[in-house]
């Protein structure tokens, strides 16, 4: 009988540990879709570790997903509502309830297997089991793309305390505060892409941290990802393939690899970035 009782202790320990581990989907800049239970480690229980967050697979396998890869968190499945995507800012990061209520701010992480941590616009960290989440929204470009939603924004204010005007027809905004833009073109090796840029971007709160789309000439850093290029320049990738300098230049630039071109800003810490560069992109 002890046995018996012992085990089923052993079972039902087990059992809630599994069932404190949620699940997610994490569905990605390029489209993909990954799915699995938020695994946590270390000390601090915490999920996103080293700018990688970690699905598990089962069996104990586990799968490390960039965070800058990352379009949305999906914790609740299915389609979201109209209003929920009416929400999603034209820059920055939103966190939507089940129960219809939503907030930007930032994502700080997913710990316990259960939690999720969340800064809000003023600075405090609050938290929120994750079953009472329904999405995240890290990159609100490529989460418009993967839910297929052209509809509104909600509007964006940028660090002058000023609205964003709409982007025009053929034009992709480039936002300085988030990792990569999704331009919603899927290039093929080889293809020639044009680009004219325009614009101004900040890369911290002091004077004269500007740039424009060829960088600020005063700042390098060899762990930019590119590191070739000055802080702030306007730069590009396709899919997994290394990040490539675009700036001002205006000629066609030779595709590296087949996927989604993505754009971005020359920075390794993009959340005191504020602006954004106009680009009109071109196949050619």
């Amino acid at each position: 009988m002890r046995r018996f009782v012992f085990g089923l202790a052993v079972f039902a320990c087990a059992s809630a540990f599994v069932l404190a581990q949620e699940q997610a989907t994490f569905i990605l800049t390029n489209g993909q879709r990954q799915s699995g239970t938020v695994v946590h480690h270390g000390g601090d229980n915490n999920n996103l570790i080293d700018n990688q967050f970690n699905v598990g697979l089962g069996n104990g396998q586990e799968k490390s997903i960039p965070e800058n890869q990352v379009a949305v968190i999906d914790f609740a499945g299915g389609q979201p509502s109209a209003n929920e995507l009416q929400q999603v800012p034209a820059s920055g990061q939103l966190l939507a309830l089940r129960n219809g209520q939503a907030q930007t701010g930032s994502l700080v992480n997913l710990v316990n297997g259960n939690t999720l941590v969340w800064r809000n616009q003023a600075g405090e960290e609050q938290r929120y089991a994750i079953h009472d989440v329904a999405r995240v929204y890290l990159n609100p470009q490529a989460a418009r793309t993967a839910y297929n939603y052209n509809g509104p924004s909600a509007t964006a204010v940028g660090t002058s305390g000023t609205a964003a005007p709409p982007a025009q027809p053929g034009e992709v905004r480039v936002m300085a505060n988030q990792q990569w833009s999704d331009t919603g073109i899927t290039v093929k090796k080889g293809d020639r892409v044009a680009f004219h840029a325009t614009g101004e971007i900040t890369f911290g709160h002091s004077n004269g941290q500007t740039a424009g789309p060829d960088g600020n000439g005063a700042v390098r850093n060899g762990s930019y990802p590119v590191p070739v290029m000055p802080v702030g320049g306007l730069i590009g990738k396709v899919g997994n393939a290394p990040a490539f300098p675009i700036g001002s230049n205006t000629q066609p630039i030779v595709m590296p690899a087949d996927g989604r071109l993505m754009l971005g800003v020359n920075d390794n810490e993009v959340g005191d970035n504020g602006g954004y560069f106009s680009v009109v992109v071109t196949k050619q």
